[in-house]
């Protein structure tokens, strides 16, 4: 759950950089979900008596997805268990813009990810190897990072009408160890990028 806590922290600060009052208002929704959801998980261990009990269960959605494509990605794995801890994150994502200013890669992996709205996820580094030059991909093969295979799927639409973002995640998370869930941005399409790690 401190993918929660961290999901929190993320837009808390996106909403200190925003200035549009829609995507204000959007924002304040997004961590009011979280913040509730984070609650409630605090609460279930405070009233659990027993310690084995005191991990948090997601409501299970009927989630329906079809698998869309394969693609091969480059990843930088985390090197640290537990990454939500301490400022890991931060430095990791430091490294990560260097790495991708190193090589040439940084413009083309932000309008990647511009297009692609990131909901939750355990991967922290990666770019479609089809989108950048052989160049580019050796040099960040050279600074760690790994070609991976990578499953994408399409949840069914409407998904976010059904269930809060929250619980959408929660989901997902159960279903597969190592994943972006992303919302395409120009069609409002939700994909689970499931990397095969």
């Amino acid at each position: 759950m401190n993918s929660e806590l961290y999901r929190i922290k993320k837009i808390a600060n996106d909403l200190g950089k925003n200035s549009q009052l829609t995507s204000e208002l959007k924002l304040l929704q997004e961590l009011i979900e979280s913040t509730e959801t984070y609650k409630r998980y605090l609460m279930d261990i405070c009233n659990t008596q027993k310690p084995q009990n005191s991990v948090a269960k997601a409501k299970s959605l009927d989630i329906k997805i079809e698998k869309i494509s394969e693609e091969v990605f480059l990843c930088k794995p985390v090197m640290v268990k537990n990454y939500y801890e301490g400022d890991y994150l931060e430095r990791f994502s430091e490294i990560r813009t260097s790495d991708l200013k190193t090589c040439g890669a940084l413009e083309i992996h932000n309008k990647f990810w511009t297009a692609h709205e990131v909901f939750g996820g355990n991967i922290f580094a990666s770019i479609p190897l089809e989108l950048i030059n052989d160049t580019h991909a050796s040099k960040l093969q050279r600074l760690n990072w790994d070609k991976v295979q990578v499953d994408i799927y399409e949840i069914e639409s409407g998904i976010e009408s059904k269930a809060s973002r929250g619980e959408i995640i929660n989901t997902v998370e159960g279903m597969f160890n190592h994943y972006i869930l992303v919302r395409e941005v120009y069609g409002n399409v939700f994909m689970i990028l499931h990397y095969k790690i």
